[in-house]
């Protein structure tokens, strides 16, 4: 069973949302419905239950079902990611992931900036397999793609597109590193591209 505390602060979430949805105030918002603005801020941020017929006059004035503030989000079905909130991971295999969105239900992609470096000596190529398929876009930079037993050199705006059962690896062909705009379509997962355990 659900918690109170944990109930209250998924109705303040709500009732916050909805609130800024409709475009008003707090004390918009409290003039409507003839609550006090303290209690509707106190509710917004959790720390007060309010009864249902207070909850009702509320879903009235802003034109929800009552049932709307009890209802578990069971997503939106979108995920939006702002730039300098988002992780870095460093594979330990000559690039670093940056996850570009997370969070998705059920995704069917898993987009990220590949940042590449220079490939040092061919003891370092250690070449990926996954499930899936996987799309690349060069950003900036000249690389060197493998895929197979095929040798591809790409420079920005050239881009790749390859089942992931096709052993692959990129490489920088300067000191600077190259950027790319990989997709890995799932189904599948990359094994052990996007895990910060490895």
């Amino acid at each position: 069973m659900e918690k109170k505390d944990e109930l209250s602060r998924r109705i303040g979430i709500k009732l916050k949302e909805i609130r800024k949805e409709a475009g008003l105030t707090l004390k918009q918002l409290a003039d409507a419905t003839e609550l006090s603005p303290a209690l509707l801020s106190r509710v917004e941020n959790g720390q007060a239950m309010p009864s249902v017929p207070t909850l009702q006059i509320i879903a009235d004035t802003l034109k929800v079902d009552v049932g709307y503030f009890f209802k578990v989000e069971e997503g939106r079905g979108y995920v939006i990611s702002r730039e300098g909130s988002r992780k870095s991971i460093d594979s330990g295999k000559g690039y670093t992931v940056e996850l570009i969105v997370e969070g998705m239900e059920n995704p069917f992609m898993e987009p990220a900036i590949v940042t590449l470096k220079e490939k040092y000596s061919e003891k370092e190529v250690d070449l990926a397999v996954h499930d899936g398929q996987e799309f690349m876009y060069v950003l900036e930079g000249r690389m060197e793609l493998i895929l197979g037993e095929k040798k591809y050199i790409l420079k920005k705006g050239d881009a790749g597109y390859w089942n992931g059962s096709i052993p692959h690896m990129g490489f920088s062909l300067s000191k600077r590193p190259a950027n790319t705009l990989n997709v890995h379509l799932i189904p599948g997962r990359r094994a052990g591209t996007f895990k910060t355990d490895e």
